[in-house]
């Protein structure tokens, strides 16, 4: 979890600074190898030293019914917070979060959409376990994981501080409802649909909203150049 940290804080500064990927975030190969390892060494230290597979939410007893309830909380959490975000905006004015990060992650095309929506599986898979099962699940001996879920929620909450306060603010309230999602159900495979559709359904509700890629605004100037300059070597 502190790797996560720091790794999120110092893509955030470089981010910041006006750094600017050639490529969709989400596609990167380091980062996602990344990830995957970081899940194989989650997985592992359960196994070793876990409180087993039902106390961490890892039953696939019911993993249909505990996909689908996921789904259908991940999409209820979209809608809310599109519609109350749009309504904070058209009443104090102006918008609530910093929209780079997802004009960074934002598919400019077909195949873009299609790995991106593969690549965010990992992610949020990783962020469960991390947040969810292994610290709720796994140290509810430490402490009553109705406490622990606070503070973990902050940590989570404040790794979206390029999304700006009001970025904080939502994403702390949503680990607090992945949390509660997680308790109730006890069912990790539940957490990860409902985070896995949010975070798909935010980027479909960017996209049409009219928010434009920052690479695609680059390609498009690129190909535009080319295309220039191909007439006036013709010409």
């Amino acid at each position: 979890m502190a790797f996560v940290v720091f790794v999120t804080y110092r893509s955030g500064q470089l981010l910041r600074a006006g750094w600017l990927p050639s490529t969709n975030l989400m596609l990167s190969w380091p980062d996602n190898l990344v990830r995957l390892g970081l899940i194989v060494a989650c997985v592992g230290v359960a196994v070793l030293w876990g409180p087993g597979a039902q106390a961490l939410g890892w039953s696939l007893a019911y993993l249909g019914q505990d996909l689908a309830w996921g789904a259908l909380a991940g999409l209820i959490l979209t809608l809310v917070i599109a519609v109350s975000g749009r309504a904070i905006e058209r009443r104090w004015g102006g918008k609530l979060t910093d929209d780079r990060l997802a004009r960074y992650i934002l598919p400019t095309n077909a195949c873009e959409w299609i790995g991106v929506c593969v690549a965010m599986l990992p992610a949020a898979a990783l962020e469960e376990l991390l947040f969810r099962s292994l610290p709720l699940g796994g140290l509810s001996w430490l402490m009553p994981p109705w406490w622990l879920m606070w503070p973990l929620a902050l940590l989570f909450g404040l790794l979206h501080w390029l999304q700006g306060a009001w970025g904080v603010f939502g994403a702390t309230l949503l680990a607090v409802a992945f949390s509660l999602l997680f308790l109730a159900s006890g069912s990790l495979w539940t957490t990860i649909a409902a985070h896995y559709v949010f975070n798909l359904g935010q980027l479909i509700v960017a996209h049409r909203s009219g928010l434009q890629p920052l690479r695609g605004l680059l390609h498009g100037f690129s190909a535009r150049s080319s295309f220039c300059l191909h007439n006036d070597l013709l010409s």
